[in-house]
């Protein structure tokens, strides 16, 4: 199942022996596949996240956890080095054999198989890392990067294409980019939306000032995160509605999977939900020309993410954690989730710039 693309894209030619100038034609297919090996490669890093938060590990690289993430990217360079050597046969150029998008995932899990020996190194050299270190360590943050490369493949090859509303044309973009968000979110756990939020909730130490800014560097990066990928998506595509319900509640579940202590916490995916849905309402649909409806969507998005896992962070601290809840006062139960809109708003204005009037730009 295969999509032309008239820029680029040429069909294998009849002549024997001439190779085929420009790149292969869109494959719909090498899409869909790309994007559910992308699933299973956030799925084995959330699983090894998972294995490390309940000291399921030792200080050992090998390990099964580290045997599925990387099997799941291994699995992606299989299907990427099938690909290329078919189009290399039907007579296109070793440095044009992929369809556009796809030669920067093909470099990105070459990069990541190296980076994975890097890190075997790293650990015999350095050692392992505990907690946060593992977050911020160089070899690990190369590996995010590379598989970010070889995750965004199908957002790169269908960027180009004539765009398409519907679930069916769009879901490889949608879990995609929800494997991305979720990425993301995974390398700053240490200060995101999770249960680890409960450093805020009971009596208010004498000391404070760190668990207080710990808790605001959480509100306003997670939800900008999220509120970032929907406005890089509406930017390309008019998307359906319940397609950043969907993207907020995964993320959320992982996120709280990963750490779960009580099963109560999962209420945040139930908050994360409300602000999906207040998503889809807002800018489900939108074109990229009603910059006002996405304005106040900026700005509203992150405010309801922020004040709903607040109200979260409450029942669960008087509640599940019986801790008393949230120790904030009405300054900060409103002036954070004002930080986190404001947040979303400059992000607006940095991916959807007003327009330069042509007297001025002249």
């Amino acid at each position: 199942m295969t999509a032309t693309r008239s820029t680029n894209a040429v069909m294998p030619s009849a002549s024997a022996g001439r190779a085929i100038a420009g790149l292969p034609a869109d494959n719909i297919r090498l899409d869909w596949i790309m994007a559910l090996v992308s699933c299973a490669i956030v799925f084995g890093l959330y699983i090894d996240g998972w294995a490390h938060n309940h000291d399921k590990v030792d200080d050992s690289f090998f390990t099964p956890w580290h045997a599925l993430l990387y099997g799941a990217v291994g699995l992606s360079g299989l299907v990427l080095v099938m690909s290329h050597f078919r189009n290399v046969i039907n007579g296109h150029r070793w440095n044009k054999a992929l369809p556009a998008g796809y030669a920067l995932s093909l470099i990105g899990f070459f990069a990541f198989g190296a980076g994975g020996g890097v890190d075997m190194l790293w650990h015999e050299t350095f050692g392992f890392e505990e907690g946060i270190e593992a977050l911020v360590s160089p070899s690990h943050l190369f590996l995010a990067l590379t598989g970010i490369l070889i995750i965004s493949g199908p957002i790169r090859a269908m960027w180009g294409r004539p765009a398409n509303d519907s679930w069916g044309q769009l879901l490889p973009i949608i879990l995609t980019s929800t494997c991305l968000v979720s990425i993301f979110t995974f390398f700053i756990s240490f200060a995101a939306v999770t249960p680890e939020t409960v450093l805020l909730v009971g009596p208010r130490p004498d000391w404070h000032a760190l668990h207080d800014i710990a808790g605001i560097v959480a509100f306003v990066m997670h939800s900008s995160i999220l509120v970032g990928a929907i406005l890089f998506m509406t930017r390309r595509w008019r998307l359906p509605f319940g397609v950043m319900t969907l993207m907020f509640v995964v993320n959320s579940l992982l996120m709280v999977w990963m750490r779960i202590e009580n099963t109560e916490e999962f209420l945040f995916a139930i908050s994360a939900a409300a602000a999906g849905l207040l998503a889809d309402f807002l800018l489900s649909g939108s074109k990229p020309a009603d910059t006002r409806r996405l304005r106040l969507g900026a700005f509203l998005i992150p405010f309801a993410y922020s004040l709903g896992a607040m109200l979260v962070i409450q029942i669960l601290g008087e509640t599940a954690w019986e801790s008393g809840g949230l120790w904030w006062e009405i300054h900060m139960w409103l002036g954070v989730p004002v930080l986190s809109g404001a947040f979303g708003y400059g992000l607006s204005l940095l991916i959807r710039p007003p327009a330069i009037p042509e007297r001025a730009a002249a």
